[in-house]
């Protein structure tokens, strides 16, 4: 019970610290002078090619190290798990590993490697490009520097070790959640990066954009060094729905750039509209994944098995 209640009790506690720091008054005041329209309108084709990308992705790894899945199967079915983030993002990524392991017999162990893959995969992503973005702009952290030496040394023998050793030969175990890693050469990490690192740019001119619409114009390279920090703060499960240590981390990391009451209304807002937004692509697509869902878990499919083989 008491750890059910602990991410709302962090997250009512880094509110409360927040709204110390920033009048809520001068937050509401920035709701009320964005452009709304101007803003939609930058923010949902970004959703959509949010999905698009995220989808090749996933599409890529399952059809690489599981089955031969066509994009539009996968399509419907990630897209319905945005609805299912809205609730948990660990429920989303579930209820996809749950869907492949009956349609396609993949074992939920193996699938669940595989999404452990692709996260690694994208906190690699959000490393690579905010170093560089710290290497252009440079950055106010005391010792990142130094930090981000030690991630690529890490990353080095993550790659030396899943990739390299077996090229030469020498077996290294990589079992149960580190099967697909173990498995992933390093032109596999390539093209899941490519995907990945493409969606982190766009979001980064979306968001610099969409700051300058706000009346807060930040420097593209200190967004390319900041935004993918930012998304690395709310990726840690302390809080409920990612809030509070994101609306902290835009506040703390781009502070020095645009007025707090701004970052944090904006921040709000951002979070708010892409998991909306994501979450209406998912409805779009509920009545044909659901109705697929819900044949599956009736047994109804033909067995995966006795299809024949995709082109």
């Amino acid at each position: 019970m008491a750890g059910r209640a602990l991410p709302w009790v962090a997250t009512a506690a880094i509110f409360a610290l927040l709204l110390r720091r920033v009048p809520i008054s001068s937050v509401l005041a920035s709701l009320a002078a964005v452009d709304w329209p101007l803003y939609l309108l930058l923010m949902v084709p970004y959703s959509c090619a949010y999905f698009l990308l995220d989808s090749a992705a996933l599409t890529f790894a399952v059809r690489r190290f599981h089955a031969p899945v066509r994009y539009r199967e996968i399509l419907p079915v990630r897209a319905v798990t945005y609805v299912l983030a809205l609730v948990n993002s660990s429920v989303g990524q579930g209820g996809l590993a749950l869907w492949l392991h009956r349609r396609e017999r993949v074992p939920l162990l193996a699938m669940a490697g595989t999404v452990l893959f692709l996260g690694v995969l994208e906190i690699v992503d959000l490393i690579l490009v905010s170093s560089l973005g710290v290497a252009v702009a440079g950055t106010a952290i005391p010792g990142l520097g130094r930090a981000y030496q030690v991630l690529y040394a890490i990353l080095g023998g993550a790659l030396i070790y899943f990739a390299l050793l077996p090229r030469l030969g020498i077996v290294r175990p990589a079992p149960g959640l580190l099967a697909t890693l173990g498995r992933a050469t390093l032109a596999d990490w390539l093209v899941i990066l490519a995907f990945k690192a493409t969606a982190l740019s766009l979001a980064v001119v979306v968001h610099w954009r969409a700051l300058a619409l706000w009346g807060m114009p930040v420097p593209l390279g200190v967004m390319f060094a900041n935004l993918p920090l930012i998304f690395l703060a709310s990726a840690v499960p302390l809080t409920v729905a990612k809030l509070g240590t994101s609306q902290a981390a835009w506040i703390f990391l781009l502070g020095a750039w645009a007025p707090e009451a701004g970052l944090m209304a904006y921040s709000l807002v951002a979070h708010l509209v892409f998991l909306v937004l994501n979450a209406l692509i998912g409805v779009a697509f509920l009545p044909r994944a659901g109705a697929e869902i819900t044949e599956l878990l009736r047994g109804r499919l033909r067995d995966p098995l006795d299809s024949p083989p995709r082109p």
